[in-house]
């Protein structure tokens, strides 16, 4: 090797005492500037319980609905078959209703004992008031 060449290895793959401090804050800027954007752009927490809340109510709608009209589907398919219209469409649109009830009663169930749950779970929070 020359001694040009030596010259241009000899500072390779190393770096200043100062050159280091000076990535490191580097780095600890674009971590700080990160969590800003993050938090900035991260749900807040009541839109999400919002959407999970309009979440449940449209499965809750919508098994009643599909209840409904899966009873009135068999119970006309049923009629068609054995002739004996409307009453067996009558019969299977209420079992239909019946049973979409029984699903919201069954999530309402599971919702409450969840949120029951999660209060059980909650650090109590003081409002001021004493117990005596």
């Amino acid at each position: 090797m020359s001694d040009g060449e030596k010259e241009k290895d000899s500072g390779r793959g190393t770096i200043s005492a100062e050159e280091r401090e000076t990535f490191k804050s580097r780095a600890g800027e674009i971590d700080r500037r990160l969590s800003e954007v993050k938090a900035r752009h991260a749900p807040k927490p009541e839109a999400r319980q919002r959407g999970e809340a309009m979440g449940q109510g449209l499965k809750i709608a919508v098994e009643l609905v599909v209840g409904v009209g899966f009873g009135a589907l068999v119970g006309w398919w049923l009629d068609k078959t054995f002739g004996t219209q409307p009453w067996l469409m009558i019969v299977m649109v209420l079992l239909g209703f019946a049973a979409g009830m029984m699903n919201i009663i069954r999530t309402a169930r599971r919702m409450q004992a969840n949120a029951e749950a999660a209060q059980r779970s909650a650090p109590a929070v003081n409002d001021g008031h004493t117990e005596d």
